[in-house]
């Protein structure tokens, strides 16, 4: 199986698809990635300097998965242009994926939201799309959990490649997440899992049976009458 992983700046596949993507790199599938903005708006000086620095990386940081590949669109500006749509439908065409792993369409960051969109209406007719989840949890309703507990140091040690965004603020953001999105499952305690969403729409309705494992739940009592069952 093919699985495209498109994220909108460098680190936003570290941070929010991580998980997941190991899961698929494990099982044998082919994990693409894919950055579409030059993250050249995230921090101070030369926007030059920052670009080539970011696009370093982001290298590292997806070591375990793969080499990514970087359209380098504006940071900002994604969408802006006529051509965005036609950079991201080469791109996709190029891999062919059975499944296409992006931002939410209802996420607080601009370029998100519009690379979703461009997603969206660009494959959406032809491949399954799943949405993952935003910065704690921001406007987003998940209905998919993936059980990430095995890879998580991995994802962390991914989130701190990138240097230049003050990692380890993304790091503790994203164990709190992923450790919330788990106790949501009422997983064990110390497990975590990332969040997705997928819109059931045609010809798409089911696609569980290509995802994988959500977490396991720990047992629980419930107080009746008649004492505890």
């Amino acid at each position: 199986m093919k699985i495209l992983a498109i994220g909108a700046h460098p680190d936003d596949i570290e941070i929010f698809m991580f998980g997941i993507l190991c899961h698929f790199k494990n099982k044998g599938d082919s994990v693409n990635l894919l950055i579409a903005t030059d993250g050249s708006l995230g921090g101070k000086g030369n926007k030059e300097n920052l670009k080539n620095k970011r696009k370093n990386e982001a290298v590292l940081g997806l070591k375990y998965l793969g080499k990514p590949l970087f359209l380098e669109i504006q940071d900002g500006m994604l969408g802006a242009k006529e051509n965005h749509y036609f950079l991201i439908e080469k791109s996709i065409q190029n891999v062919n994926p059975d499944l296409i792993i992006t931002h939410s369409s209802n996420d607080y960051h601009s370029d998100h939201r519009n690379l979703s969109k461009l997603v969206q209406n660009i494959a959406s007719h032809y491949v399954p799309i799943l949405s993952c989840d935003t910065m704690m949890g921001i406007n987003f309703v998940p209905n998919y959990y993936i059980d990430i507990t095995k890879y998580f140091s991995e994802k962390q040690k991914s989130i701190l490649c990138h240097k230049s965004q003050n990692p380890r603020r993304f790091a503790k953001l994203a164990k709190l997440m992923n450790r919330f999105r788990s106790a949501q499952c009422n997983a064990p305690e110390n497990n975590y899992a990332e969040a997705y969403f997928f819109n059931q729409s045609f010809p798409f309705s089911d696609i569980r049976n290509i995802l994988p494992e959500s977490p396991s739940l720990r047992s629980f009592e419930i107080e009746t009458l008649n004492g505890f069952l």
